[in-house]
């Protein structure tokens, strides 16, 4: 999702209701005008440039926080399907799918270029999470893992896998 503003983009990381008041202001004076009502007004000096980037970056920000809102909502009714419901991961990719969908709706391709290569570095930390992870795994843990897998889908099995698998963490626990 969209990333945070760097602590010194000043415009950037003011209140919702300042920004939009500044856009507003922005939009129907000159850059001039702006900087010495930020100045006046609140305090704020900075430069054209800096107001500049801000006017483009705005409008886009907002597209940003509505689109993660409906792929949140997206995520949150995608839940609700039973076949769904014990799969986070894939609820989280659609709604993830959802988020670069209406970015590429908004023509932005700068943007959804950017969404592609932070979705692809994700998935990439994900693996080596996962990686990791197995290599820490014991055989036992292993083999229900893969047992897991097979059985999805069969509630019967699944729910025979969690009473064994109960079993064998206390097992284990008294090992150790």
């Amino acid at each position: 999702m969209p990333r945070k503003p760097r602590g010194e983009a000043k415009l950037k990381n003011l209140p919702d209701a300042l920004q939009e008041e500044l856009f507003q202001f922005l939009r129907k004076n000159t850059h001039d005008k702006t900087l010495s009502w930020l100045d006046t007004t609140h305090g704020i000096c900075t430069s054209g440039r800096a107001l500049s980037e801000f006017f483009s970056w705005y409008p886009r920000q907002g597209f940003v926080r509505q689109a993660a809102s409906i792929a949140d909502q997206m995520k949150t009714e995608v839940a609700k399907l039973p076949q769904l419901r014990q799969d986070a991961k894939t609820v989280g990719e659609v709604a993830a799918v959802t988020f670069e969908i209406l970015a590429a709706q908004n023509r932005d391709s700068k943007f959804f270029l950017e969404l592609q290569r932070e979705r692809r570095e994700e998935k990439r930390l994900q693996l080596e999470r996962e990686k990791h992870e197995w290599a820490k795994k014991s055989d036992v843990e292993k083999a229900l893992d893969a047992l897991q897998e097979e059985i999805s889908g069969d509630s019967v099995a699944l729910e025979l896998w969690e009473k064994l698998s109960a079993r064998i963490a206390k097992l284990q626990e008294a090992k150790n």
